[in-house]
């Protein structure tokens, strides 16, 4: 097509010409959304233009920046928060994943936001390539924002913004944090196991050696400040001077983890059948043996036969009794097998924790494991969450859905198509049912493939990986870096939530605890809950551990009733949704402790 000079065309045609040369280019809207639910890109554009967040000293807390289009070369900065400190915000472009299959019955297909490419990441410090990005025509993408509030921060108000530019255009969001006057530890209370397999690192960023070993540990450290900890540490070389060099600092809290002190809370024991003695000797002199266990079977008998869990367990206490020995089963099927007696640690499916109607272990079953765990100081009882989250075999008949299909939704799953409130919900049934840890069998498992293209594994996207491979190739840079799903994000938000409901429980309100998350999540498969709810559980929670003293309300440099406005357009709290027209600030802690009649609460 050519184009004519301005002064060749009609009069009118050069009047029309000028008229559209003037206008601004099409106008994108710009608005915000709480972490806990997924901006599809069909989603619409919503009224909220700033963000309001609650959160406790070293805490983790995000928001969403939206952007619907059409919008081309997005970009997004932020100079963080100011008040009684300075406080940093993350930027990361919300990445997405094209689902061939539904995952369950209540998953689905198309697009889906997963992986959380940064700004400038967090381990390596590296200018990545989350920006700029384009936004389609009437579609939407968007931009997570995250704080990290250090231990030391002073509790009350701060305020900053989120500038977003695209071509012609730009919008400037107002964000608001209001600090809680009590502190989260650094590391987790609620003990993990993820695991993360030999090869796959390997496989997807191509790497050996000391390389592998320091990215290795670079996952380890990401794990850490998402307060889960990837205990199966298998580089390739497993002499124990190596594992010390390498991986020491994640157990002893000098990583460069953002969460200061932060440690893994456990270690699979991989040394094989001459290597306890070696094993114990090392762990001992460090003071990390109570984390070291031996992962004795894995759901029996598919992976073996109950007749091997008494001889695996007596080889490792044989030799060093302190060995805690782990098994992936049920108080009923390990008695029915005379191996109780072999097992500290029980790890029942969380199905089976308790199940729906009519089936085996229908109804709860936590106080069926109080004989066992009364046997023992050593024993625990933990869960863990499998495919039975979603169904273990083929794809979910949407059209003509069975029993089966209907019995696999609404369980806690870490599945990319089940709501960010499910991801989010495991640890809550974790508190619910007073279990002490949590297993994951892998975080990589898609690594053997192209995990940005297809996470679909054991009949769903995502089982088995909640990290994807940052390469320079992928996300820009120099270094190999492990990039963190949503997924992950939730986990961390539910390690959290579970943080609140212990730190309520420590200060005598266990009874309010249990309430309020029994109210949330009644049984393991309700876990779709709204995220108002839940955020308004979480601020029921704060409020009452201040009220008991885990905080001082008005202390110095507290900032109680200090908060600024952020505008009417209303905005998003993690804790309370703030109404269009209301100070986003909420008027301060005073506000949040309900002293102040400026925040509209919810009720279930």
């Amino acid at each position: 097509m050519t184009l004519r000079p301005l002064a060749d065309l009609p009069a009118s045609a050069a009047v029309l010409a000028l008229l559209l040369a003037a206008l601004p280019a099409q106008a994108a809207s710009v608005w915000t959304a709480t972490s806990t639910e997924k901006i599809r890109p069909a989603a619409a554009a919503r009224a909220q233009g700033s963000a309001a967040l609650t959160a406790a000293r070293n805490e983790f807390e995000a928001f969403q920046v939206v952007v619907t289009g059409a919008a081309a070369g997005v970009r997004a900065t932020t100079a963080g928060l100011t008040g009684p400190a300075s406080l940093s915000l993350r930027l990361y472009r919300e990445a997405i994943i094209n689902l061939a299959n539904p995952s369950a019955l209540d998953g689905g297909t198309g697009p889906w936001p997963d992986a959380l490419v940064p700004d400038v990441d967090e381990l390596a410090g590296e200018r990545r390539n989350a920006f700029p990005f384009d936004v389609p025509a009437g579609e939407s993408r968007a931009i997570w924002v995250e704080v990290h509030v250090p231990p030391d921060a002073p509790a009350g108000d701060y305020t900053g913004s989120v500038r977003v530019t695209w071509s012609g255009g730009e919008a400037t969001v107002p964000v608001t944090l209001t600090v809680w006057p009590f502190t989260l530890p650094s590391t987790a209370s609620l003990k993990s196991a993820f695991g993360l397999s030999w090869g796959t690192l390997n496989t997807a960023h191509g790497v050996s050696g000391d390389a592998l070993s320091a990215l290795r540990a670079r996952y380890g450290q990401l794990a850490l400040d998402h307060r889960v900890t990837l205990s199966r540490i298998d580089d390739g070389n497993r002499d124990l001077t190596h594992f010390s060099s390498f991986f020491g600092p994640l157990f002893d809290g000098t990583s460069a983890a953002a969460l200061p002190g932060a440690e893994a809370t456990s270690v699979e024991y991989l040394g094989g059948s001459s290597g306890y003695a070696s094993w114990a000797s090392f762990f001992q002199a460090r003071g990390w043996d109570d984390r070291l266990f031996q992962y004795t079977c894995d759901e029996p008998p598919l992976q073996c036969a109950w007749s091997d869990i008494p001889a695996r367990a007596a080889a490792a206490r044989a030799v060093t009794p302190a060995l805690r020995t782990l098994v992936t089963t049920t108080i009923q099927q390990a008695d029915a097998a005379g191996v109780t007696s072999a097992i500290d640690v029980l790890v029942p499916v969380v199905n089976f924790l308790d199940d729906r109607a009519g089936e085996k272990f229908a109804g709860p079953q936590r106080a069926r494991y109080d004989a066992f765990l009364a046997g023992s100081p050593r024993r625990e009882l933990w869960t863990y969450q499998s495919c039975m989250s979603h169904g273990c075999g083929g794809t979910v008949d949407m059209g003509s859905p069975s029993d089966s299909d209907r019995y696999f939704t609404g369980w806690p799953s870490y599945m990319i198509d089940a709501s960010a409130v499910r991801n989010r919900a495991m640890e809550w049934v974790s508190f619910n049912h007073d279990v002490t840890g949590e297993l994951y069998y892998e975080t990589t498992m898609a690594y053997s493939h192209d995990p940005w293209a297809n996470q679909w594994d054991f009949s769903g996207n995502g089982d088995g990986t909640l990290f994807y491979p940052g390469t320079p190739a992928k996300v820009g840079g120099t270094t190999q870096i492990p990039v963190a799903s949503i997924r992950l994000k939730m986990i961390r938000e539910g390690m959290e939530d579970y943080e609140y409901l212990k730190i309520l429980t420590d200060l005598g309100g266990g009874a309010l605890a249990h309430e309020i998350s029994g109210a949330l999540f009644p049984h393991p498969y309700d876990a779709e809950v709204s995220p108002a709810d839940l955020l308004a559980a979480r601020e029921r929670i704060a409020r009452r551990i201040v009220e008991l003293g885990g905080g001082t309300p008005g202390a110095p440099g507290s900032g109680t009733g200090s908060g600024t406005g952020g505008g009417s357009g209303g905005g998003v709290q993690a804790g309370v949704i703030a109404p269009s027209g209301c100070r986003s600030g909420a008027g301060g802690l005073l506000a949040l402790l309900g002293l102040a009649g400026a925040v509209r609460r919810r009720r279930r």
